[in-house]
């Protein structure tokens, strides 16, 4: 598999709307440009802290295993569904409170597609993880990211807290996407 190939294998997963693309959207309501660089970094290093290790070492044991990547998800699904209630619960809320780089940056340690990217789409271990393919999945990340987050300045808008109608949809969305979790864990 080349570069390319890699990219847009990633791209199409990553651009699926997803626990860490959903608290992106809500993060873009009153972004800083520090603010801004400190989603897409948490985005990006937490994929990789979990692609490259995945990659190169954890994917036969987890292959191996299966329970132990049934764990990965149900504990995704646990603090998807935690952030669910929490925007839910809130009468008001600042993308900070709710969305900033901490949230984000764990929500994408815990997001499946970490997995599904360093098990099925990066090329193997033996072949040995190039440069060349983490620039791509960087890239693809930052795309991806500023795509969300993009997406949800334009929904949301910039105003000093974030709109019920939006709370309401993105904790529904967070719930979804914890009951497809709970159950792709069950199975």
């Amino acid at each position: 598999m080349n570069d390319l190939s890699f990219a847009l294998g990633a791209f199409t997963l990553l651009i699926l709307p997803g626990p860490t693309n959903a608290l992106l959207v809500m993060a873009s309501h009153g972004l800083s440009r520090i603010g801004l660089l400190e989603v897409l970094a948490a985005v990006v290093l937490a994929y990789l802290a979990i692609i490259i290790p995945v990659s190169s070492v954890a994917g036969p044991f987890l292959h191996a295993h299966p329970l132990a990547l049934q764990v990965v998800k149900a504990t995704s699904a646990v603090w998807v569904l935690y952030l669910a209630f929490r925007l839910w619960r809130r009468s008001t809320v600042a993308a900070t409170e709710f969305a900033g780089p901490r949230h984000v940056f764990v929500t994408t340690l815990l997001n499946p597609k970490a997995i599904i990217i360093g098990l099925t789409i990066i090329p193997s271990a033996q072949e040995g993880l190039a440069l060349s393919t983490v620039m791509a999945f960087v890239a693809v990340a930052l795309s991806t990211s500023l795509i969300w987050l993009t997406a949800g300045r334009l929904v949301i808008g910039e105003s000093d807290h974030m709109p019920l109608i939006a709370r309401r949809c993105g904790s529904a969305a967070l719930m979804i996407f914890s009951i497809v979790l709970t159950a792709s864990a069950l199975r």
